[in-house]
């Protein structure tokens, strides 16, 4: 999918909360990491997380994001989540944003969590925020109501929202990101009404444009559907929230690595 990366890349800078961690998260992957001076795997660029440990080592599968976003001095490694070119147990601690929402649920997402187990060390951590869809699902026609009611104030978390639902109808929660472009299109033909209806500003409106044609598949499964993918080598410790809007669909997975 090097288009799909090639044109997120590009306009990474007009993202926001909640698809970037904010400072609040990175706060809360600080405090939830502890004063480990251990060797951290970053899962993807994530460029606010690119300074969270002075041992750190980056995977990506996109050139194009990482030379968008990398700026760090020690260079990433291209390589594919699920099967990574490192040794058994070569990590005290693994760190990620978002990672299981770009893998297909289930398969996908248990491979990664088995992939993950393999390469950190026993009593390490992974920390992992997570893009879950809401317990009781909503519809997108519901979602795009509260948009023009007023009812959702940035225009990032009402994307994030509106692909969640069109999850929460999908066999196993997971479909073509460009569907969210489509249901967007056909519920607001007239962008510049819906700018002035909600105060949202055209630039970030016209990022959903990404999405065009996407062949991308994002998958965003409750929470206690998550959960059921993680191997019993991995043990919930902990669980943090932010308090940004739609933070409570983002948690911070605090989980250890069990002999």
């Amino acid at each position: 999918m090097p288009d799909h990366w090639q044109n997120f890349a590009s306009r990474w800078n007009r993202l926001g909360s909640p698809m970037r961690p904010c400072p609040e998260d990175l706060r809360n992957f600080q405090t939830a990491l502890g004063d480990s001076k251990g060797s951290c795997l970053l899962l993807g660029v994530t460029p606010e997380l690119a300074n969270i440990s002075p041992r750190l080592t980056a995977i990506d599968n996109s050139p194009d994001m990482i030379r968008a976003l990398w700026l760090h001095e020690k260079r990433p490694v291209l390589g594919d989540w699920l099967d990574m070119p490192f040794e058994d147990a070569s990590f005290d601690n693994i760190i990620g944003d978002g990672c299981p929402v770009l893998l297909e649920f289930p398969q996908q997402q248990e491979r990664f969590f088995a992939e993950v187990v393999r390469v950190l060390k026993p009593g390490g951590k992974l920390l992992l925020r997570a893009f879950v869809c809401a317990a009781q699902a909503e519809s997108p026609e519901l979602v795009c109501h509260e948009a023009r009611q007023g009812n959702i104030k940035g225009f990032h978390a009402f994307k994030w929202r509106l692909s969640m639902a069109i999850a929460s109808q999908t066999p196993n929660y997971t479909f073509l990101v460009s569907e969210t472009l489509r249901i967007f299109d056909r519920q607001f033909p007239d962008r510049q009404q819906l700018a002035e209806v909600t105060g949202w500003d055209m630039q970030d409106i016209d990022t959903l444009d990404l999405y065009q044609d996407s062949i991308a598949l994002y998958s965003y499964p409750p929470l206690a559907s998550l959960r059921k993918t993680l191997p019993k080598a991995l043990v919930e410790i902990g669980l943090m929230y932010g308090h940004y809007e739609l933070a409570e669909r983002c948690p911070l997975l605090i989980l250890e690595r069990r002999a």
